[in-house]
């Protein structure tokens, strides 16, 4: 029977093979105090620890103004929002990992004044218009935004976590719509237009209509697929 002398095991994500022989005793298994229970998804299972963590609560609205007891402004229930500039043209929404492409007053593809169709209004309904077309290709073309080339425009619940309900024109988080001011550049500045967003979302019994959301107070709304609107790009966070 060989030798193995030190043997230290790491856990991974499949079983590992125990290599025959035998070892001098001055190896190791390798332990993390991260695998608690308090850690672990509530029914996830993980090397015999089950997971007693309970689902992530619901953003808060980020209204601060009580309006009696038991407000949405005195209780704030939920996760509060915290965001982060990456200093590239993009801030990253450290509650749900989502990176989002910043606003820009410089007449390029970031222009807040920018606006773009969503698709069709006829079967099959494809999004296929300039938000695709245009924004989506200049975003993702060559070695891409910011460096990714997975840029696309957020879902209804995506976008409608960027509505900031203590403010209004915009009605959005200070990460987007700061210092802006003609001719900025998503790295200086950060612009929101106080009107519609679109998102990838379709009505489902009129899928000639896109959900979108009003930045301008805040409000979900919906239209047709042709109207121009306003749009801003995600991707998942790295």
């Amino acid at each position: 029977m060989s030798l193995n002398g030190a043997v230290s095991i790491a856990p991974g994500t499949s079983a590992q093979t125990v290599a025959a022989g035998y070892h001098d005793g001055s190896g190791s298994v390798a332990g993390d105090a991260d695998l608690a229970a308090s850690n672990i998804a509530l029914g996830v299972n993980i090397f015999g620890v089950a997971g007693a963590a309970l689902p992530a609560q619901p953003l808060k609205t980020g209204q601060t103004t009580s309006y009696g007891t038991g407000s949405d402004g005195n209780l704030q229930k939920g996760i509060g929002s915290s965001f982060t500039d990456n200093g590239d043209g993009t801030v990253t929404d450290n509650m749900t990992g989502l990176m989002w492409e910043k606003k820009s007053d410089d007449a390029g593809i970031h222009d807040k004044d920018n606006t773009y169709t969503w698709g069709m209004i006829s079967s099959p309904y494809t999004m296929n218009g300039t938000t695709v077309t245009t924004f989506l290709a200049a975003l993702n073309g060559g070695g891409g935004f910011a460096g990714y080339t997975d840029w696309r425009i957020p879902n209804i619940k995506e976008l409608q976590s960027l509505q900031n309900f203590e403010t209004y024109s915009p009605g959005i988080y200070p990460a987007f719509n700061t210092g802006c001011a003609a001719s900025c550049t998503v790295t200086l500045c950060s612009c929101t237009k106080s009107g519609d967003y679109f998102s990838s979302s379709t009505l489902q019994n009129s899928p000639d209509y896109e959900w979108n959301v009003n930045f301008n107070f805040g409000t979900t709304g919906y239209g047709y697929k042709t109207n121009v609107y306003y749009v801003r790009a995600v991707r998942a966070g790295s």
